[in-house]
């Protein structure tokens, strides 16, 4: 709400200093709305106030902009990634972009308007907030990608895996985590035709949309895959594992079917006493059926000595 629709609302001065948060010039938002201090893993939000509400302060007071980028995913949906993010809009090339909130990156453009008449309004509250389509954000996130960026360095950590698999440079893996996310957050079941993403290299877009695989849950299963996809053909994501009764125990993160062999990634909450017993009778089903299953956790995939002895671990498992 803006300071005059506070005041109109019978928000006293008091009140607005208690309980509401200003967010932008002139709007403001209840501190109910803000996000936990603390992420589920227990670090700090470095901005606690949600995505897609940042975007429709900014576009209440700047109607004309465009949202785009990880803004443009975040309103579409996607909340992996989009929440410390700069939220990015474009503007004209003569908009005045100096003295804005710290959280914004505005990007002038000459195209403006052909980026506004493709636009589209996820958000059908608020259709004063226009967003790029979901191909051109996805190529703007992946072009963001490549600048330099000490902050996300520290927060979003990936290896550099190039010297034993020269594709895989952290942009390029954060690259495909990003189109991962952006195509289970669209509920694709097929990834997006190269040509849609804009303003990046054709092959770029082309080697990005090769990788993605709609069937990955979670940045540390996109990587998992990216490590180990070259070791055998028929690996594929998201494999049924059946109770003796026929029925839907779990789905594998990857695997090679047709040999047996079962990957899980296990994040935090696999150390939880129920999931411990779920995971117990999962590995039992896998035996019963006689395949073979490998739990890898966040360790074995931070650096590449870990990654070299887990694709050691997995070819003894596959026999190659």
């Amino acid at each position: 709400m803006t300071r005059a629709e506070l005041t109109r609302a019978g928000v006293t001065a008091g009140e607005v200093r208690d309980h509401w948060v200003r967010i932008e010039h002139g709007v403001y938002v209840h501190r109910a709305a803000l996000l936990p201090e603390k992420k589920a893993g227990g670090f700090t939000r470095a901005r606690r106030v949600p995505v897609e509400v940042l975007a429709r302060a900014h576009a209440l007071r700047n109607p004309g902009h465009v949202a785009t980028g990880f803004t443009a995913a975040g309103v579409m949906g996607m909340r992996t990634f989009t929440g410390e993010e700069p939220l990015e809009f474009l503007v004209t090339r003569g908009a005045r972009c100096s003295n804005s909130a710290t959280h914004l990156r505005l990007t002038r453009t000459r195209f403006l308007a052909d980026y506004r008449a493709e636009s589209v309004v996820p958000d059908k509250a608020f259709p004063l907030l226009r967003c790029v389509p979901a191909g051109t954000a996805l190529g703007h996130m992946i072009r963001d990608l490549g600048r330099e960026d000490a902050a996300r360095e520290a927060r979003w950590r990936v290896p550099d895996l190039s010297s034993l698999l020269p594709r895989l440079t952290r942009d390029f893996i954060r690259s495909v985590q990003v189109s991962d996310a952006l195509h289970q957050t669209l509920h694709l079941t097929e990834p997006r035709d190269p040509a849609r993403l804009r303003d990046i290299p054709v092959d770029l877009a082309a080697a990005v949309i090769g990788e993605t695989d709609v069937g990955a849950e979670s940045p540390p299963e996109t990587l998992l895959r990216l490590v180990v996809e070259d070791l055998a053909p028929g690996l594929r994501s998201q494999i049924p594992v059946w109770t003796p009764d026929g029925d839907l125990l779990t789905s594998a993160d990857l695997g090679w079917e047709e040999a047996g062999v079962l990957l899980f990634y296990d994040g935090e909450h696999h150390l939880e006493r129920g999931q411990r017993d779920h995971d117990s009778e999962v590995a039992a089903a896998i035996q019963d059926s006689g395949g073979r299953q490998l739990r890898v956790t966040a360790g074995q995939l931070r650096d590449l000595d870990g990654v070299r002895t887990l694709r050691a671990r997995i070819r003894r498992l596959l026999g190659v």
